[in-house]
């Protein structure tokens, strides 16, 4: 299925800006803290002074940057304004840009996160090159999505859920048609071993994978080798 334009993303968040946090810890049952605090867990102290978040959204994954290294300099990217208007913490930058032509100089950040991005990204290896670009050597990369568990029980139980009670729920409580794309991204998704293989295709090596809610979360830590 070809993926959506990046247009039509942005129209998608735009329109469900005021609900999505509540929405999305509606449906995770709560659990999407715990996994951004696992990424958090999973950074090297060391080092980090300029950190960038794609795909930062509402700055969940941004707050909890900063409230971990309050003497770095954290920014937030995303596609749309209107969900980056929700960070109101003035010790993050904000920058409205496409994950695909980061607006930044070559080896900028130390540090550089996504979470539920790489999915709504149309073409995945720009966006790795650009990662690659802007993080300094021996820089780390840490992602973070959601995929049809490979078990196949498993994928049945999660189907059920997530691409039919989902999209009717978020759709209803976001009066959109956002969470039916939303859940159709999740479905068109690759595996997590195929995803960690593109970002090690960018020239990335990879340091630990994390695979959590019966296989349907994927945390992959990568290292920038120049």
């Amino acid at each position: 299925m070809q993926m959506a334009s990046e247009e039509y993303v942005r129209e998608v968040f735009g329109s469900i800006h005021s609900k999505y946090d509540l929405i999305d810890s509606i449906i995770s049952f709560g659990m999407d803290e715990s996994w951004r605090n696992l990424m958090i867990r999973m950074i090297d102290h060391d080092g980090i002074k300029d950190i960038l978040d794609c795909g930062a959204g509402t700055g969940k994954l941004s707050r909890k940057l900063i409230d971990h290294f309050p003497q770095s300099h954290v920014t937030a990217l995303d596609i749309s304004g209107e969900m980056l208007s929700f960070i109101h913490d003035r010790r993050i930058r904000t920058v409205t840009a496409s994950a695909m032509a980061l607006p930044f100089e070559d080896k900028s950040f130390d540090l550089v996160t996504s979470a539920f991005l790489t999915r709504n990204v149309p073409d995945r290896m720009k966006y790795f090159s650009e990662v690659y670009r802007v993080l300094r050597p021996g820089g780390t990369f840490i992602n973070l999505d959601i995929h049809l568990p490979e078990n196949q029980v498993l994928r049945e139980l999660f189907s059920v859920y997530f691409l039919k009670i989902v999209p009717v729920l978020g759709d209803r409580i976001s009066h959109s048609r956002s969470y039916t794309y939303l859940s159709g991204s999740v479905r068109n998704f690759v595996p997590p071993e195929k995803l960690s293989g593109e970002i090690i295709r960018a020239g990335f090596s990879l340091a630990s994978m994390r695979i959590k809610a019966i296989g349907s979360i994927s945390i992959g830590k990568y290292i920038q080798h120049s």
